[in-house]
């Protein structure tokens, strides 16, 4: 098989100034501030990529057969371009001490990457298009192999997440506290949401068969909270 190099998109180093410096052996750039300079953050990437920047990890899944906890990996991998952006407020102790909040980011990668990388995806199990199949049947059948080449224990999971939640510039600076308010709710209920979206989906695109009965089960068994590895599951 020929070496095909993955089109990353551009950053250039005058968008720098408004991304952010990527952390060192990825193509994670992280910026922050309040949510004034988050939306303006967010409107510069949609003006300088033309829209193709500006899905969120979450709604990776409508490309890419992978859970949020693999699109993750592959940004620490340095495999994926990300923007990541952390709404921060000053606070005081109890002590009086001066220090920095900052909340789970806000984070948007490129389409244009993620339809490269289903394609990369394709390419590895010689998968043939059918002209038949809408994007979601040809998910399902991509399903196996987007899973990663050794399945992933809990350890590495939170580090994952932690690589996505927390700047790693921060760690050990007693002036930073990470919370989960506001932006982690929302996100809660927004992957769930798809996920339920997608199962819908399946279930009517599939008709009859086994696959839509197991569907079908999942909409009626309904989703299950992990608060560690911060993930929804169905429950079969």
């Amino acid at each position: 098989m020929p070496f095909i190099q993955f089109p990353f998109i551009e950053v250039p180093r005058e968008l720098r100034k408004i991304v952010g410096e990527p952390t060192p052996g990825t193509r994670a750039h992280r910026r922050e501030g309040t949510y004034k300079e988050c939306g303006e953050w967010f409107e510069a990437l949609g003006e300088h990529y033309k829209g193709d920047v500006g899905l969120s990890t979450n709604a990776v899944i409508m490309f890419v057969p992978v859970s949020r906890a693999g699109v993750h990996k592959r940004i620490r991998e340095g495999k994926l371009t990300a923007f990541f952006f952390y709404i921060t407020e000053d606070e005081t102790t109890l002590f009086g001490a001066k220090r920095k909040a900052k909340e789970r980011p806000f984070i948007v990668v490129s389409v244009s990457e993620c339809k490269a990388w289903a394609e990369e995806l394709k390419r590895r199990v010689g998968f043939v298009d059918d002209p038949n199949e809408t994007p979601i049947e040809q998910g399902y059948r991509l399903l196996p192999a987007s899973e990663p080449d050794e399945p992933l224990n809990e350890k590495e999971l939170r580090e994952i997440e932690e690589f996505a939640e927390k700047d790693p510039k921060d760690k050990g600076n007693r002036r930073v506290r990470y919370t989960n308010k506001k932006n982690a709710t929302l996100e809660h209920y927004a992957q769930q949401d798809l996920q339920y979206k997608l199962a819908a989906a399946m279930a009517a695109l599939l008709k009859g068969g086994e696959r839509a009965k197991r569907y079908r089960k999942r909409l009626q068994n309904g989703m299950k909270w992990n608060p560690e590895l911060k993930t929804w599951s169905w429950k079969d």
